[in-house]
Formats: structure tokens, sequence, C-alpha cells
């Protein structure tokens, strides 16, 4: 039972949300677009192939780009989400053996209410090095298996070098002779794979492009999967400088690494307000209940169109999880200054799904 248990912390799902939350935040930004038609938003175009994605667009066609099925829409979702939950936890398991066989969780060996820190499979010896590197391949080799078949539905054939790419960076973040999550350019990865990479790629598998509305989510995704990072060197931060990680909280000492790890999910939260404040969900619906559109039929009768009650809960939802953005951060900082680690990074990553639900919400009301 207890070496169950270490292999579950092995995965760290503490972590996890910064996998999921920015496939959920393109999903979501896309779906108005994958349903209405790329090019044509027509119910009447043609239905796209299930293998090799859509046709080139032909301007001289009578139905113009085709429709994608919510069928094909439903799976491709899923397997993004696959591929960057396999990859997350690949990287787990591979810097949990890379770092352990260096020494650097010497100190993460015994149970976490004694160290503070969470038990390491390696350092703890409970789990020998070698089954722990032989989960991250599996965990890889499944990430590679749910990227083909994106590959192949998408018909996007570059997407396997994107997955490579991938996976070279999950290694050699602590992995290899020359570890660049050593060197101060893990904070930079992070940013790009769990912000830009993953949410501009399924935006892209999902509808072939990747408009700025997923951009700047992307880049707000990208802040906080920063700062989870910077919170959790923070916690491990006289280990890492003992043994040679020039993280960059290792790099700005604990004070001010304490007020950028505060300031990453700050600068998140404020993209998502200006994204609220730009659309006003709420005035918005209270504007349509006091002032519906109205029309007249072909037999004269005047039709008005008042507010939908979908309209209405996206609304709710958006300002619900803007305020839970708003109180994990505050919560997040109290915990950063009073050295409260280990209540802080899981206030950190829970504001990763928030901030992508809150964006999600916002587009769906397609403002």
């Amino acid at each position: 039972m207890r070496s169950m248990g270490l292999w579950i912390q092995g995965a760290r799902p503490k972590t996890l949300p910064l996998a999921i939350s920015p496939v959920v935040a393109a999903s979501m930004a896309m779906w108005p677009t994958v349903f209405e038609g790329v090019w044509g938003g027509s119910y009447l175009h043609r239905p796209c192939p299930v293998i090799g994605g859509r046709p080139s667009f032909d301007p001289n066609g009578d139905y113009g780009q085709c429709l994608t099925s919510p069928g094909w829409y439903a799976a491709v979702t899923l397997l993004c989400v696959g591929v960057a939950l396999f990859l997350q936890i690949a990287a787990n398991f591979a810097n949990d053996y890379a770092d352990g066989v260096r020494g650097t969780d010497d100190a993460r060996g015994g149970e976490e209410s004694a160290t503070g820190k969470p038990q390491r499979l390696t350092a703890s010896g409970l789990i020998p090095a070698k089954h722990v590197l032989a989960a991250a391949g599996v965990s890889a080799a499944l990430a590679c298996v749910w990227g083909l078949a994106i590959a192949v539905l998408t018909g996007h054939w570059w997407f396997i070098a994107l997955g490579l790419v991938c996976l070279a960076a999950g290694w050699y973040y602590v992995g290899g002779r020359h570890p660049y999550g050593y060197h101060g350019w893990g904070e930079v990865s992070v940013f790009v794979f769990f912000g830009l990479v993953t949410t501009c790629g399924t935006s892209y598998a999902l509808s072939d492009e990747v408009p700025f509305l997923v951009v700047w989510t992307a880049v707000a995704l990208g802040l906080i999967a920063v700062g989870v990072l910077c919170v959790n060197n923070l916690r491990d931060i006289d280990d890492d400088a003992a043994h040679g990680k020039r993280t960059w909280m290792v790099r700005l000492g604990r004070e001010r690494g304490t007020a950028f790890s505060s300031a990453m999910p700050i600068a998140a939260v404020a993209m998502l307000a200006l994204a609220y404040m730009s659309r006003n969900p709420l005035i918005r619906v209270a504007w349509m209940a006091a002032d519906p559109m109205c029309g007249m039929t072909g037999d004269g009768r005047t039709v008005c169109t008042g507010v939908s009650w979908i309209d209405i809960v996206l609304a709710a939802a958006s300002t619900a999880m803007l305020v839970v953005a708003i109180v994990l951060c505050i919560r997040l900082r109290g915990g950063l200054r009073g050295r409260r680690y280990r209540s802080a990074l899981p206030m950190a990553s829970m504001l990763s799904p928030a901030l992508a639900l809150g964006f999600g919400f916002l587009y769906l009301m397609g403002a």
C-alpha cells in the first residue's frame, strides 16, 4: 500500500492541472468555431473526413470548408488531454529519477511530515531507480501513441516532430549530462510547453487556426506554470543551491524570489480580469434582458429575443471563476510571505484550471 502511494505521489497529482488546463481552455475557446465551421459557418457544409483532417479550402466549391463533426472534435480533444497528461507524468518520473541519482533530492528521502517536502521515489529508496525510469518510459510511450492518433485524425504530421521536441524537453530538463533545468532555463521551458505549445497546439489540432484569444490564454496559463515551478523551487532553494541547480529562485534569492513567485500569478489573473472587463458578461446579460432584440416575421408579427439561460449561466460561471482566481491569488501570496510552501503550492496549481475555465466561459459566450 505504501509503494502504491509513492507511485501516485510520483505522478504528482497537484501538478497535473497544469497539463489539462491549456487543453480545456483551448477546446472551450474553439467550440463555437468548430461547430459553426471554420470558414463558412453553415450547417449545410459537407462533413469533414474522419481521418486526415480538413481538405484545403476551395473558393470555387459549392460548400466551401467542411464541417467538423462533434464526435471528431470530442475524440481529438480527449486525445490532446491524454497526450498532455502522459507527458506531464513522464516528465515527473524522469525528474524524480534524474534528481534522485544526482543526489539533489537527498533531503527528500524521508517522510513529508519530517522533511516538510513531498517524499520522492528514487531518493526514498523504496522504489528502485530503474523502475522509476521505466515508469517514465511507459508514460512517454503512451503519450506518443495518443499523439500519433492526433496526427492521423488531423492530418498534421508535423505534430510528431513537435511531440519529439516535447519528450526531449521533458528529459533534458534535469536529465542528461547538461540538464538545462540546472542552468536557469526550466522556467522558460514550462512557459513555452505548458503555456504556448499545449494551448495553441490544441487549438490548431481542433480548428486549423490559433486566434488571438487563444494566444492570450496561452500566455496567462504559461505565467501560472512559471509561478508553480517558482513556488516549488522556492521551497527547495537551499537544496538546489547546495547541488548546483541554478534555478531562478537560487539566482534571485529567497526575498526577491518570493516577490517574483507572487507576481506571476497576479499577472495571469490580471489578464483574465482584462478579458472579463472587455466583455462585461453580467452587464451584457442585463442589457439583453432590459433591451431584447425585436424583429418582424413574415406574417407581420413582432418577435423579441430575450436573454438565454445559457448566457446567464456562462456570465455567472465566468464571474465565479474570476472571483475564485482572485481568492486563490491572495491566499497564495499570503502563503509565500509566510513561507508556507506546502499550502502555497496547491493554491498555485489550482489557479491553472480556474483561469482556464474563466477564459473558456467568456469565450463560449461568443463575445
